[in-house]
């Protein structure tokens, strides 16, 4: 990057994680963060402060170095999730992993949004085909459901127009990745809702991945990816 005036370099698309600064900047970053703390969150302040140094588009570095690896109950959302649990016994319970993608990410309603169980969301625009969304699961888990939900629950609008869901395995590499991929279904008027019937298919599943299969101008918004975990009991 030396050919190229930078300020700030991104090794996450995450919210403030994997962030690079020059040394000769953090001064003034961090007397800028003391100043402003209080008026936005710090993702927030840390794209402002970019653009005030004249960087005006996120430069992201490839393959990316940090994810959340966390579950759902450790957000601010948890009694939400607890809540919800509780109210409706027989819905999903979305194992711990992490969310990736190679979608745009702006400075709100980050990728992991989509893999909670609370009313939050993620949102992204201008698609690509094969821009995917991923969810990699700490442990192999066996699944007996997948639900995936894209567009405005007012009117539909935002939704993935050409879209499929594959099931991964065998996960390998730092960060894990899977090596091997099961196509589940495709979405339809941007929703799918498959129960898990093909034999061996439902069993150490170590990835979900939404994959966009036409190029899509403007915005989409991914509401919800819903797993169930199998009761073998």
């Amino acid at each position: 990057m030396k050919s190229n005036s930078w300020v700030l370099l991104e090794f996450s698309n995450m919210g403030f994680l994997g962030k690079l600064f020059h040394s000769r900047d953090l001064p003034l970053l961090a007397h800028f963060l003391l100043l402003f703390y209080k008026e936005k969150p710090l993702d927030s302040l840390i794209s402002h402060f970019r653009m005030l140094l004249v960087q005006e588009s996120p430069i992201l570095c490839k393959p990316f170095l940090f994810y959340h690896r966390v579950s759902y109950t450790a957000f601010d959302h948890k009694q939400k999730a607890t809540a919800l649990q509780k109210k409706n016994a027989d819905g999903p319970n979305n194992p711990p992993g992490a969310v990736f993608t190679d979608m745009q990410v702006s400075d709100v309603h980050f990728p992991w949004e989509a893999y909670t169980l609370d009313e939050s969301f993620f949102w992204t625009h201008n698609l690509s085909i094969g821009n995917h969304l991923t969810v990699i699961l700490n442990h192999p888990a066996n699944l007996s459901r997948v639900q995936v939900i894209t567009g405005s629950i007012v009117d539909g609008r935002y939704a993935l127009e050409k879209g499929q869901v594959e099931l991964g395995y065998e996960p390998e590499g730092v960060p894990q990745h899977c090596t091997s991929f099961a196509l589940l279904g495709h979405l339809s008027e941007g929703q799918m809702d498959q129960e898990i019937h093909l034999k061996g298919m439902e069993y150490h599943v170590s990835c979900v991945r939404l994959v966009v299969k036409a190029g899509q101008a403007g915005g989409l918004m991914i509401r919800h990816i819903y797993l169930w975990e199998k009761n073998d009991k």
